[in-house]
């Protein structure tokens, strides 16, 4: 089901772009539960530019807690490489608010990898916004704060806002986050009430896994747009999107889930960007007028 519904939305979203499906088996070297991410990032890094799709969504990660430091290290440079060619990467952030699939070892809340990184994009997720109704946060959608990696300059002032302008009583105690860590997601699209064709049979899903190939479509056509125009492909994005979060429809209620030895609650939706919807859910005509306008 995963797999086709990457596939399906993402084509159907980048309506016209080339799609390719990239599969891999095995295992993480440092954890045997885990994806085996240096191997993808292995190959993308011996694919020519000619050949390297320009953008990429992937609906799966773990909990920070779980994977070593220096694997981490090797991985982010990896990362790096791809976004200096002009590749973006987009990763689901999860569909456990801000637990480890509801747990909170020694009661703090869980970093995600690899959409926790500062060099990728981060995607949570939304309900609503249909009917007249404004778009709240999803329950699910993984969020919080890294414990691994300070915040990058080019967020450093939005997350700053945060704690700034929420009431300090809708803000989780702080022995449970790292407030100077590297804030996810950072951005989020629509996550429930999706239907994948499976087996020649309509099934409803929900989560992060939806929200994530749901925006990395909308940046392929972004890509598209840019490229019929004989410009770059855009490549790394959070320095872009947090320059100009005008291009995101702002996303101020709801709240994400909690865990075992956490609270039942994570953290609040906010005016501007927050850990629980990043910036908020892509408003795609004033993207396009953006990117349009870039050199």
């Amino acid at each position: 089901i995963e797999a086709n519904l990457d596939v399906e939305y993402l084509s159907s979203l980048g309506s016209g772009v080339e799609t390719e499906f990239w599969s891999y088996a095995g295992r993480a070297p440092d954890n045997p539960e885990n994806e085996p991410f240096l191997k993808w990032m292995y190959h993308i890094g011996n694919t020519s530019d000619a050949d390297i799709p320009k953008v990429f969504s992937t609906s799966y990660g773990e909990a920070e807690h779980t994977v070593s430091l220096s694997y981490m290290n090797r991985i982010n440079i990896e990362f790096q490489k791809a976004a200096a060619r002009g590749i973006s990467l987009l990763f689901a952030t999860g569909d456990y608010g801000v637990s480890d699939q509801g747990r909170c070892p020694e009661g703090r809340f869980q970093g995600q990898w690899p959409a926790g990184s500062p060099w990728v994009t981060g995607v949570g997720g939304t309900e609503g916004g249909f009917d007249g109704t404004s778009e709240g946060a999803w329950f699910g959608s993984a969020g919080g704060f890294s414990d691994r990696w300070a915040v990058p300059e080019y967020q450093r002032d939005a997350v700053g806002r945060y704690f700034t302008k929420i009431h300090p009583e809708e803000l989780p105690p702080r022995s449970r986050y790292n407030a100077t860590g590297c804030g996810f997601p950072d951005v989020s699209a629509q996550a429930i009430d999706f239907t994948v064709i499976d087996g020649g049979e309509d099934i409803t899903v929900a989560g992060t896994s939806c929200a994530c190939p749901t925006f990395a479509g909308i940046v392929a056509l972004l890509n598209d747009q840019r490229l019929r125009a004989n410009k770059s492909t855009l490549g790394f994005l959070n320095p872009l999107f947090y320059k100009h979060p005008e291009v995101f429809m702002d996303v101020t209620k709801g709240c994400n889930q909690g865990g075992q030895r956490c609270g039942e609650v994570g953290f609040a939706a906010s005016e501007g960007w927050d850990p629980v919807t990043g910036l908020g859910s892509p408003d795609f005509a004033k993207m396009s007028a953006l990117v349009s306008n870039l050199r």
